[in-house]
């Protein structure tokens, strides 16, 4: 089975990096299985669990958070939209649109301000 979630350890912190490539009841899953082996880690450890790597709606972060404080107590920060910057904008230039108002000019483009 392929895994949605890989763990790293860092310096000051754990990072728990969730894809966005996939329905987010899968990455719940694979989080899920990923926990009892963090949790053998955590018997001596009090680092931080950093979450990042997709965008999460407040329900979602709530039951992630669940999800790993019913297993470990640990402080959870969790990576929100305005942190991830341009994670949103790839989003929306990966889609497919059939059609567009955007138009394209090849060469430079100058303003000319007055002072």
């Amino acid at each position: 089975m392929e895994s949605y979630v890989s763990v790293n350890l860092k310096k000051d912190e754990i990072l728990i990096k969730l894809s966005d490539k996939i329905l987010y009841e899968k990455v719940v899953d694979s989080l899920t299985k990923k926990i009892p082996d963090l949790k053998k880690f955590y018997k001596k450890a009090t680092l931080p669990i950093r979450v990042s790597g997709r965008v999460l709606k407040k329900e979602e972060i709530k039951e992630i958070e669940s999800i790993i404080k019913k297993e470990i107590d640990v402080e959870i920060i969790f990576d929100v939209a305005e942190d991830l910057g341009l994670h949103s904008i790839k989003k929306a230039y990966e889609k497919d649109t059939e059609e567009t108002e955007t138009r394209f000019y090849k060469g430079s483009v100058r303003s000319r301000t007055k002072n």
